[in-house]
């Protein structure tokens, strides 16, 4: 009987741990910068600085203010406002007074759409 608890509460035999192994040669993964970077051409710099600086449209509808157009499907409307809202929300937390204001007016938007489109 005395047996039987031992191996009943013998403690597992420890696992090898995995390694790497050492010759294999590791690729650092590729920098994409989000702005145009000193390899850039002076055009992309200045549309990049031309797109940033835009205003919001106060005339414009808010699936205009958005890019949703007619036709689009659900999933395609899902993914613009998802990737709106990833811009938009990491704007929101800018130094820069001007960015965060229209950051919040988006993210504002984005979820009125969110609540018409998604249902």
């Amino acid at each position: 009987m005395f047996s039987f608890l031992k191996n009943l509460f013998k403690k597992p035999a420890p696992q090898p741990r995995l390694t790497l192994p050492s010759h294999a040669p590791q690729k650092p993964a590729p920098v994409v910068p989000e702005k145009p970077g000193a390899g850039a051409s002076p055009k992309a710099k200045e549309e990049w600085a031309r797109q940033a600086a835009q205003k919001i449209n106060p005339d414009a509808t808010p699936e205009q203010l958005c890019g949703i157009e007619e036709g689009m499907t659900k999933e395609q409307i899902s993914a613009q406002l998802a990737v709106l809202y990833r811009r938009h929300n990491r704007a929101a937390s800018s130094l820069e007074a001007n960015l965060r204001e229209e950051a919040e007016i988006m993210l504002d938007v984005i979820a009125m759409l969110r609540q018409k489109y998604a249902q």
